[in-house]
């Protein structure tokens, strides 16, 4: 038979005194350091050509939409939060997107719709405040979805930039 002789606790030990010490010195010195707390909505995220907020759909200069309702993009879309009808036109352009809607509930900012678009119609915003008070408010139409080519130029800047990279030479 073995016979463990435990140690005895001394009064600090058990009311937990160290513990406790030890505990509150933490709590103190995290007191006096620097806050890292952002105070949002007043302090916004931070953003760059790099982000990417919410889909929006690209007006060009002459204030008609780039959309040709090809429907890449509603493909491409692994949420299937994009649905496009289109119509036909009388201008240059053969069709347009009749409804276009984009339900933000299901969408997961992936930005495969910017990838899957062949005329450069629908690129990720800056945009990150995704709040409302009913749901059919985040089924964004396709009003909601305009944005002037000049408001997203920092982002089509950068996707064309990291895209020349596929591009071959035309002297080879």
């Amino acid at each position: 038979m073995v016979i463990v002789k435990r140690k005895t606790l001394s009064l600090a030990e058990r009311l937990y005194l160290p513990e406790v010490v030890r505990g509150l010195s933490i709590t103190f010195r995290k007191l006096f350091q620097p806050k890292i707390t952002r105070q949002y909505p007043e302090d916004p995220l931070p953003t760059t050509s790099v982000t990417r907020g919410q889909p929006r759909l690209v007006v060009k200069d002459d204030g008609n939409i780039a959309c040709v309702s090809c429907g890449l993009c509603e493909a491409a879309c692994p949420a299937y939060a994009i649905t496009i009808d289109g119509h036909e036109t009388d201008r240059s352009i053969e069709r347009e997107p009749e409804e276009f809607q984009i339900d933000m509930l299901r969408c997961i900012l992936c930005g495969f719709c910017e990838e899957a678009c062949p005329k450069d119609a629908i690129f990720m915003s800056n945009e990150l405040e995704l709040a409302d008070t009913t749901r059919s408010a985040l089924v964004y139409d396709l009003e909601r979805l305009k944005r002037p080519a000049a408001a997203l130029a920092e982002r089509m800047d950068y996707i064309k930039r990291i895209n020349k990279r596929w591009q071959t030479s035309s002297s080879t």
